[in-house]
């Protein structure tokens, strides 16, 4: 067993309403369960039965603030509906037609002097 079949990050990219998001260091997606159903009744015995009901995901990203390029502080606002493109090359991608920015934010360290740092979080509106 070697590295041979795996697959980087390395040309990992977010789009927010068709523009690419320059300086992107990472981008996470929950794919997950909202609500299920759980009921135990007289054929259960005892046991718990389970529906699974609606899905969603949250999405997080973060990046490098970046004056030369599609920056995401420019982009999107706490509350906006964006279509959301997150991809890797050879590796997953997820289209997201309406995702709502829950949350944006800004780190500034004068201390280290390290390149300004963004957040990102969204969740998804409808299928995806």
């Amino acid at each position: 067993m070697s590295s041979a079949t795996t697959v980087t990050g390395r040309c990992g990219t977010l789009s927010i309403d068709g523009t690419p998001v320059a300086r992107l260091t990472q981008w996470t997606v929950n794919d997950n369960l909202d609500t299920s159903t759980e009921w135990g009744d007289s054929s259960t015995c005892g046991f718990t039965n389970r529906a699974p009901g609606r899905r969603g995901a949250t999405i997080d990203c973060e990046g490098k603030y970046d004056t030369g390029g599609a920056d995401a502080l420019s982009l999107c606002d706490p509350g906006d509906v964006v279509a959301l493109v997150c991809s890797s090359e050879g590796g997953p991608s997820y289209s997201f037609a309406r995702a709502i920015c829950t949350s944006f934010n800004v780190t500034v360290n004068p201390d280290t002097e390290e390149v300004i740092g963004w957040t990102g979080s969204f969740a998804s509106d409808g299928e995806y």
